[in-house]
């Protein structure tokens, strides 16, 4: 799609706007419009339904919530739409880096994110079972990771480890009462902060949500390092607002179950190589860490 195709569609849209980017977002195109708002449009059925499925996750959060996620603003009958994004500034890798060094910067974000993890959590079981998925989607399926891992490290120690690892994530399921809306993917690329402070104002990119286990909310809150400043926070703040429990050993399995499925992801790609964000080396050290850190 090009900057004049989406022109000509988003002028059924009253409001217009001029196009100044478009990228290919997995089957979606995402255009940036000049007025700040984002149109997203689908390539396939399925990506429509993706997109109609987000919309409707967003629309319960506007009308439940008190923190901000991109605001739907039009939708066209052929499948595309308009949103505000979450006003903000978004820089994943330097707020990592500034939040692991400064303990302080750690605390708050966890309990700002336990806070709009309270309120996320909240929307009834009601309003989500039925059309939303009960399974994450990362890591991929088991057969995919046993088939790449022992592509990527022949470290047999290493490679049982995560097999036994992997058994106790598959076999893993939530108590009713702890499925509720997941982000899935929630983390510092997810989040904005309000412009000129440190505060988390939203959310963002539920196109992963699952009506799923609680616990999976707060597995990217374990790095990869031994800190558990911000999780632990987020986590002080979550439980008295909601009323319910983080299992700390869960969150624990989830994480390493998600740093062995980027280790199996790097399939194909040089050891030196930054994917998604870390080498081979930076993989390893992760999935050590993870899974001695599950128990395993």
């Amino acid at each position: 799609m090009t900057g004049e195709e989406a022109e000509s569609l988003l002028a059924e849209d009253a409001q217009g706007a001029e196009v100044i980017s478009v990228e290919v977002r997995d089957e979606r195109w995402l255009a940036r419009l000049a007025d700040g708002r984002m149109a997203w449009f689908p390539s396939n059925a399925e990506a429509a339904a993706g997109l109609a499925r987000e919309r409707r996750i967003l629309d319960l959060i506007e009308a439940r919530c008190a923190f901000r996620a991109p605001r739907v603003r039009y939708v066209s009958s052929a499948g595309w739409d308009v949103r505000d994004p979450v006003p903000g500034n978004v820089d994943a890798t330097a707020l990592y880096h500034r939040a692991m060094a400064d303990e302080g910067l750690a605390r708050a974000l966890g309990a700002r994110l336990g806070e709009i993890l309270a309120d996320q959590h909240a929307i009834a079981a009601q309003d989500l079972r039925g059309w939303l998925p009960d399974r994450i989607g990362w890591p991929l399926p088991r057969a995919g990771l046993d088939e790449n891992l022992p592509k990527v490290t022949a470290d047999a120690t290493l490679l049982s480890r995560c097999g036994r690892l992997l058994d106790a994530y598959f076999d893993s399921d939530a108590p009713a009462q702890d499925q509720v809306l997941v982000h899935g993917d929630l983390g510092f690329h997810n989040l904005a902060l309000s412009p000129g402070t440190d505060r988390i104002a939203g959310v963002f990119d539920y196109d992963g949500a699952v009506f799923a286990d609680r616990n999976l909310d707060f597995r990217y809150l374990l790095f990869d390092r031994a800190t558990t400043t911000m999780l632990d926070a987020a986590i002080a703040a979550y439980e008295p607002l909601s009323g319910a429990r983080i299992d700390r050993n869960r969150v624990a399995l989830f994480n390493a179950a998600s740093a062995v499925g980027f280790l199996a992801f790097r399939d194909g790609h040089a050891p030196d190589e930054p994917w998604c964000g870390r080498t081979l080396l930076e993989d390893l050290a992760w999935c050590d860490l993870a899974i001695a850190r599950a128990g395993f």
